[in-house]
């Protein structure tokens, strides 16, 4: 659906402009088709996104939410969690919504709960797609809800305090869903990590971490029926049998965020104190395979590997490393030009996605954009430029056949797709 500015400049082009290229130019729009994430903490799909002629395609505004949370696509639909801040004339709460994928327009919207009290974050995380229903961790509790808007259940699982600045969504098995305490540690209760039944939500095991010196737990990932728990202030990863909560296995690291698994390693960026590193232990054996020192500064997002290589944030930077030794293959950013955003990269088929800053002048500000590479080189392919003149914080992009989906600070779900034919860095056909 064009947008009000696009409708006036075709209006100001007139019949001449548009004669120039009628019939000259034929333009199928994508099918929008694929699923994502392909899996939940997994960000690599054979799917090809947008290129460098990207345009915004549709864009829906949403609340307000900090941070901007990763789109989900599945069977033609984008489904988008949003929260609005409680204040004295409103209340504020959790949304989840249901979008056309090629349109934006609204199939449905159901609100999983309403507060007058104040928290720094009212959802954690995108939702999770588990084919009839979607799961989503609120300050209320993990939310089950059916595809066509009906909230099923809720299970209270956060604790008292404010849960770590950190995504948290739930991790789905044929029979459970597997979520965490976050919000406990901080007034001194061990966290606790839940199986719930997927169909009822009604709770089938639960674990403390008590027993492994405590530490508050941080994004989940799942790999088969085996769950990894990052415990960020005791420095491990804690292994354990997603079907029963049993133990299986720690690692010693210092995570700070997600870990994760490619070709039976496990990845975690980690920090002790000043010193940040890159670990990969052998997941069977728990042995350390190898780790490189990062001068990072502040450590975001999470590893993405295609199985040959892996890409990290570093401060200012997106660095490729060999996935079996670490080795430093590439890195981009680091300069006014470009610089990359503290978030997750993406990869579509030939193309890898990156939020990235540039700055514009000394009296013109900064602007964001979308950095498109090559993952072999690190060429940079295109650039998508949506804010000529701001720098809205984005979430992680969201790609299916021909789309890509993000939301920013800004207050909007956006859709891009390929441009066929502009004028003037207008848009005319796509």
């Amino acid at each position: 659906m064009p947008s009000p500015s696009r409708r006036q400049f075709l209006a100001t082009l007139g019949a001449a402009g548009l004669t120039s290229i009628a019939g000259c130019v034929t333009y199928d729009r994508p099918s929008h088709e694929g699923r994502w994430p392909p899996e939940t903490n997994r960000y690599v799909t054979d799917v090809s996104g947008p290129g460098s002629d990207a345009y915004i395609a549709w864009s829906r505004e949403m609340r307000d939410a900090f941070p901007p949370t990763m789109p989900v696509v599945a069977d033609g639909t984008v489904y988008h969690l949003d929260s609005r801040e409680a204040q004295r004339e409103q209340s504020g709460g959790t949304w989840l919504g249901a979008f056309d994928a090629k349109t934006g327009e609204t199939q449905w919207e159901t609100r999983l709960w309403e507060t007058d009290e104040h928290y720094y974050f009212y959802h954690l995380g995108p939702p999770v797609f588990d084919g009839d229903r979607l799961f989503a961790q609120t300050h209320d509790g993990v939310k089950a809800v059916s595809t066509d808007g009906e909230l099923l259940w809720t299970f209270q699982n956060l604790g008292p305090h404010q849960p770590l600045p950190d995504h948290a969504p739930p991790l789905v098995t044929d029979d459970l869903v597997v979520a965490g305490s976050y919000g406990t540690d901080d007034g001194g209760q061990p966290e606790v990590l839940y199986g719930i039944d997927r169909q009822t939500g009604e709770r089938v095991w639960q674990q403390s971490v008590a027993d492994f010196d405590g530490g508050s737990l941080w994004r989940l990932t799942l790999d088969g029926d085996t769950c990894y728990a990052p415990l960020s202030s005791d420095g491990r990863v804690l292994a354990l049998d997603a079907t029963t909560g049993e133990p299986i296995e720690t690692y010693d690291a210092g995570p700070i965020g997600t870990v994760t698994i490619s070709d039976n390693q496990l990845l975690v960026l980690s920090e002790h104190g000043q010193e940040e590193r890159l670990y990969s232990f052998d997941v069977a054996t728990g042995t350390q395979q190898w780790s490189v020192d990062l001068d990072a500064g502040m450590l975001e997002g999470t590893v993405v590997t295609d199985g040959t290589r892996l890409y990290h944030n570093e401060f200012r930077y997106l660095v490729a490393r060999r996935l079996d030794t670490g080795e430093e293959v590439w890195r981009v950013g680091g300069t006014d030009d470009r610089y990359i955003h503290q978030s997750t990269p993406v990869i579509a088929a030939d193309n890898l996605y990156v939020s990235a800053y540039r700055s514009l002048g000394e009296n013109e500000g900064d602007g964001s954009f979308l950095l498109v590479l090559d993952p072999e080189t690190g060429t940079e392919v295109g650039r998508v430029i949506p804010w000529n003149d701001g720098t809205p914080d984005t979430s992680t992009p969201a790609v299916a056949d021909g789309a890509l989906y993000l939301s920013h600070s800004y207050g909007e779900l956006v859709c891009f797709e390929d441009c066929a034919a502009g004028v003037f860095d207008h848009c005319l056909i796509g």
